[in-house]
Formats: C-alpha cells, sequence, structure tokens
C-alpha cells in the first residue's frame, strides 16, 4: 500500500484484513502493485450514499413489475454503495466493463482521496502511459463493492479481453482468493478470421473471455467436481438413439404471469388432452411445443375447448391414423427430442442428453425449480459461438429494437448472458449490471423469465457520457428494455412498429442525486423525501424482495404507500421549514386514513419527532432511521442533527 492509511478510523473488519495481507506478503504471496494503489475498502469507505429520483416517465410497467427490476443513472461506485438494500443479496454480478481500448472509461486522480469529487474525469487514450494504473484504480474498488453485493453464495461472471486479462485476474485473485476462481471461460466472439489492425497483430483475435468467481465456492451453487457414476447411470438408450438421455420435464412454475403458456395438447397415443401440472406452465414457447408434437409426423391445429385456457393444440386429422403413425415410431424408430413419456402413456417431455449436461449445454428448465435432481456440471471452459452466440449477433440483436447508428461496435449477445445466468442464477435470483451499457444483462433476464417460466430479476446502472447530452440509460439501456417489454422493432426503413411478442415484467427508472447525510436529508421537499423513502425501503425479512407500492397522493394526507402485507406507511412532513411531528391530532388522522384504504396495523410513521406514542404506530425518526436504511453505522458516521421539534 503506497497511501498513508488512518488506523484509527478503521473497522475491526478493516483491520484484520490488512494483517492478513501482510501475512501472505510475508509468506511470499504474489501480488499486483501499481502507481497510486490504494486498498478499495479505504476508498469505498469514504463514498457517500446518494438520493434516488424516481423517473416514473421512464419507469415501465405495473407498480409490481417495477418493484422487481432497476436501472438507475449515474456513477456505478456510488450507485453500489447507495443500494444497501441489495448489499449482500446479488445472486449474480454479471456485467462487461470497458476493456480499456482508448477513450472508453474516464478518471479522475481526486477519486483516490474522494471519490465522492463531481468530476467526471478525462477519458484515458489508448496512448496513455500509466492507462493501465489508471484503468485499475478506476476498476478496483468497483471490484471490491460488486463482491460486497453478492450473496454468500453469489458468483461474480466478467467480460473482458487480452487487453487486460491477466491484471483483472490477479486483481480478482486477490480480492476473491484464487481459491475462488471457478472458471475462465473463452468463447467464440467471431467465427470466421479477421485482420486484426495494425503491423504488432499476428494472430486473429476470435475469443473474449469470462471471468467467473465465487464468493465462497463451498457455498457457490456450481459444483465442478467430476459426474459420478450414479449420476451418469441415469441416463439410457430407451428407444434406440445413439446418444444418452433420460426424461426431462417441459414444463415450469410460473402459470400465474404466463397464462399464454398454460393450455391443453392431445395425446395422439391415447386421444386426452393433456395440461402443466397445477401452478406450472410450459416451458417452451408455443411454435416451438408445436414443432416437437409435430415431430411424429403429426399436423396439429388451434382448437379452443372453452377450458378456461388459451386455445389448445390438438390434432388436425384422422386420430385413428395418427395413433397408428406414433406407434409406428415408438415400437420402430428413434423419439423425437419432445416425445410422449411412459411409452405414449404419459405427459409430454423432452431428452435430457448426458452429453449436453457436460458440455453445460443446459436446457431452458434448468434452475426452473428449486427442487432439481442433480448439480449441472461444465465439463468445458471453451464455448463456441453456436452455443454462446457472436458480437455480430449482439449488434444484431441491438439494432433490431433500437435501429442502426447507436455507436456500439461489440455488443455481448443475449444467448451467452442467458447461459451464464442459466447456470449461476437460481429462478427466482437477482442480477446486477454495473455497467449495463446496452442493456443485454436486462433484456437477457426479461427473455429468460420468459422462456423458462422464472422470476429472475435485475439491478441495471449505466451513466454513459452526459458531457456529450448522452446518457445511454435514457437513450439507449432504456429503450432497449421499453421496447422488448412492448415488442416494438424497428424496421429496414427505420419505421418502429409492433412486430414482436412482447416481453412481461417492467423495471423503475431512477436517477441518481445529491449525497446523502443528515443535513441533506432535513433539507429534502415532501415529493424528494418520498422518493427517498421508496427507493431505500427494505425491512429484515424480505430485504432485497421488500418493496413499498406507491399510493396516489392527497393534499392533506400523510399516507404514501403500502406493503406486501397491507400495512400502511405514512409521512408526517410538508418540507424542510414546516413541522414533522406526530402528535395526537396526527395520529387520528392516520388511523382515519387506514381505515379508508383498509390497511391493517402497525401503522408505519415517519416524523422528526413523536410525542403521542399511540397503538399499533411504528415510529421511524428522520432523518435516523432513513440514514439506516442507506447503511450509515452511527458508531462511525455522525448523522444526528440535535434540534429542538416544532410542534
Amino acid at each position: 500500500m503506497t497511501n498513508e492509511a488512518n488506523y484509527e478510523d478503521f473497522s475491526r473488519e478493516d483491520l484484520l484484513r490488512v494483517l492478513r495481507e501482510r501475512d501472505l506478503e510475508e509468506q511470499g504471496a504474489l501480488r499486483l502493485h501499481y502507481r497510486g494503489e490504494t486498498p478499495p475498502w479505504q476508498i469505498v469507505r469514504k463514498v457517500r450514499p446518494r438520493c434516488q429520483k424516481i423517473e416514473p416517465k421512464l419507469s415501465c410497467g405495473t407498480e409490481t413489475d417495477q418493484a422487481a427490476n432497476l436501472l438507475i443513472e449515474g456513477d456505478n461506485l456510488q450507485s453500489m454503495v447507495s443500494l444497501y438494500k441489495y448489499r449482500g443479496q446479488v445472486d449474480l454480478v454479471l456485467t462487461d466493463p470497458p476493456y480499456n481500448t482508448g477513450n472508453d472509461f474516464r478518471y479522475n486522480d481526486k477519486w483516490d482521496v474522494d471519490p465522492n469529487d463531481t468530476d467526471m474525469g478525462k477519458f484515458v487514450p489508448g496512448d496513455d502511459g500509466s492507462r493501465h494504473s489508471k484503468w485499475l484504480r478506476f476498476m478496483v474498488p468497483r471490484l471490491w463493492m460488486m463482491r460486497e453485493m453478492l450473496r454468500p453464495d453469489g458468483v461474480l461472471a466478467i467480460c473482458i479481453d487480452h487487453r487486460e486479462l491477466f491484471r483483472l485476474g490477479m486483481v480478482l485473485d486477490d480480492i476473491f482468493g484464487e481459491e475462488n476462481r471457478i472458471a475462465i471461460i473463452n468463447w467464440q466472439k467471431s467465427y470466421a478470421p479477421k485482420n486484426n489492425v495494425g503491423k504488432r497483430s499476428h494472430v486473429s483475435t476470435s475469443t473474449e473471455y469470462v471471468l467467473v468467481y465465487a464468493k465462497s465456492v463451498d457455498r457457490a451453487k456450481t459444483n465442478l467436481l467430476p459426474r459420478s457414476e450414479a449420476m451418469n447411470a441415469r441416463y439410457g438408450d430407451r428407444d434406440g438413439d445413439p446418444k444418452l438421455w433420460k426424461p426431462g420435464d417441459l414444463t415450469g412454475p410460473g402459470a400465474d404471469t404466463h397464462r399464454s403458456q398454460v393450455y391443453g395438447i392431445q395425446n395422439p397415443f391415447t386421444g386426452e388432452i393433456i395440461y402443466p401440472t397445477a401452478g406450472r406452465c410450459w416451458a417452451a414457447e408455443r411454435r416451438r411445443v408445436k414443432k416437437m408434437l409435430e415431430a411424429y409426423r403429426i399436423k396439429y391445429k388451434n382448437a379452443s375447448l372453452n377450458d378456461g385456457c388459451v386455445d389448445a393444440l390438438v390434432i388436425d386429422g384422422d386420430l385413428t391414423k395418427a395413433k397408428a403413425t406414433a406407434e409406428k415410431i415408438r415400437d420402430t424408430e428413434v423419439w423425437p427430442v419432445g416425445h410422449w413419456r411412459d411409452e405414449g402413456q404419459g405427459t409430454f417431455g423432452v431428452k435430457k442428453y448426458l452429453e449436453d449436461v457436460k458440455k453445460g449445454i443446459t436446457p431452458m428448465t434448468y434452475w426452473a425449480d428449486d427442487e432439481y435432481d442433480e448439480p449441472e456440471v461444465i465439463g468445458t471452459t471453451s464455448w463456441e459461438h453456436e452455443q454462446s452466440g457472436h458480437s455480430q449477433s449482439g449488434i444484431n440483436e441491438l439494432s433490431a429494437i433500437v435501429g442502426r447508428g447507436h455507436g456500439f461496435e461489440t455488443v455481448k449477445p443475449l444467448k451467452l448472458f442467458k447461459k451464464i445466468m442459466q447456470i449461476w442464477c437460481p429462478p427466482r435470483g437477482i442480477v446486477l449490471d454495473p455497467f449495463a451499457g446496452s442493456g443485454t444483462t436486462g433484456h437477457a433476464v426479461l427473455e429468460i423469465n420468459k422462456e423458462a417460466g422464472t422470476a429472475r430479476r435485475f439491478v441495471l446502472i449505466e451513466q454513459g457520457r452526459p458531457e456529450r447530452g448522452d446518457s445511454y440509460a435514457r437513450t439507449l439501456t432504456h429503450e432497449r428494455l421499453r421496447r422488448a417489454l412492448t415488442g416494438e422493432r424497428v424496421n429496414k426503413k427505420g419505421e418502429t412498429a409492433v412486430t414482436a411478442d412482447p416481453l412481461p415484467g417492467g423495471f423503475r427508472f431512477s436517477k441518481l442525486t445529491s449525497k446523502v447525510d443528515a443535513l441533506a436529508v432535513l433539507s429534502l421537499q415532501r415529493e424528494e423525501m418520498l422518493d427517498l423513502l421508496i427507493t431505500s425501503h427494505w425491512d429484515q425479512a424480505e430485504r432485497a424482495g421488500s418493496h413499498l407500492r406507491r399510493l396516489p397522493a392527497t393534499s392533506t394526507g400523510h399516507l404514501f404507500a403500502r406493503n406486501s402485507r397491507g400495512e400502511g406507511y405514512f409521512l408526517v412532513w410538508s418540507g424542510p421549514d414546516q413541522p414533522s411531528v406526530l402528535n395526537r391530532n396526527v395520529f387520528r388522522a392516520i388511523v382515519e386514513e387506514a381505515k379508508t384504504e383498509g390497511l391493517t396495523a402497525p401503522f408505519h410513521v415517519y416524523a422528526r419527532t413523536s410525542v403521542y406514542p399511540g397503538p399499533n404506530i411504528q415510529f421511524y425518526q428522520i432523518p435516523d432511521r432513513i440514514l439506516e436504511k442507506l447503511g450509515f453505522n452511527e458508531a462511525t458516521q455522525s448523522y444526528s442533527q440535535k434540534e429542538d421539534a416544532v410542534v
């Protein structure tokens, strides 16, 4: 460490960390040192949380949908520090940071001393002799904070190319521990040789990398141990298929939110109409299910059965002939991938091939249910473009939604990000992307939720280049997500129309604003205070899963939101110069509001002070409780304002 540290301000955890590092160095452990190096926790602990201003016009979906996903416009280090409710709650950090190609990230030397400095810094050119140390000084505090955001069993998957691969790997070994490195995946970004620019390029670069680290490899979901004989014995060749397989499920959870995927299909062996089991839906899109059914050389058509579901897929033609065709395939041929189980007497399922499982080629139902019967393993860390997509497909996917001219020359394909999520994020997990860019991570979450019937959530952070009047968060990230939700696409003429199936879901858009401390909170107008309460709220039982549903404002009321249990939240606050006291009259007004809205006790009340602790009241003092929700520690960070209340 090159910077002088003030050890008196260190927490016990920070001091232990310093001592462990010194012990390792004395034992000869290898660490990366660079000019201007500062321990990342020293920088992170100086970052002040910031207020978030909710942008209703840029938010999409219902209140519930908006509460599930978040897109933040602002600096990613400040944003992660401000997202205290998500700290230690994220299942997967999946991100694509700047590769240090030249003018792709900004750096301000003042950030080493004061990471709250408002100067956005200058772009670091490719010919800057200190570009590698500046990139490290920019990235290391952010990588440290990404680890802090992860659950104990969480995983980081970070994209990079050859320019910073080795330095990033050493930094991650240092922050996460070499023993927690799960994989270094190389994926085929292009499928044709490319003449690289520059005389020094002797080999065509066609691959990039994803470095995968666990917060604790012992607790991570992925198990990289070799498959046991017992696991392999579950696979066979029941129908003469040259590849070993076992029956797999074609349904997933989420029937309530995926009603279009709940319908009957007709079994040609029995003539019966088969439905997904209660609470589940078909995990593949309708056209894919139809294609699999027709692999038995039987035509299917849509038909209404008046069963309360969408149209069923029924046999188009004579049932007797269809039965004979299906029985012939069952008795004399290799069965289709989508097949009727139990010799044709059961439900419709899919073949799960042992070969695909070993390669990590996971079906859309992977982790669609918490009760999967065995851990999937990654038998290879080299993914060809057929498995993970390529850069051009990523560019085409983005251009199809927002049109050409978006300025992004490298865009990760949806297939790559969806594959990573299938392997390392559980069905109700949270995915964080601090470098959201064009929004591939959010789009992938929305797509995989529809395809697999899951309920993954995302938190995206993007700033873009506001000094050019170009905030990617608004002009690109937001627009891509919005159009993915609406089904809007851009045709060859540049015209926008709804030509694709809308994806279910939504997101809340918020902008990072001023620093938070006691004085800043006490200076907020009512609407600003409401935004702060909504965005910082969490309760101990649900943490990142908790949210408040905002209610319409009234001219005289205190009620502003309700939680999932039907309890009301009230704010006694008209502005910084107005009384903010919970007294008897205010209590009576709150009780009346709660009765009118049909809310249950307790009543959660925010106010500057309370002189009437009425029954069924849960009182939260302003600003102390708000700052606690943002992660302030009163023992080390002074935030209480000793002022007399106005009654």
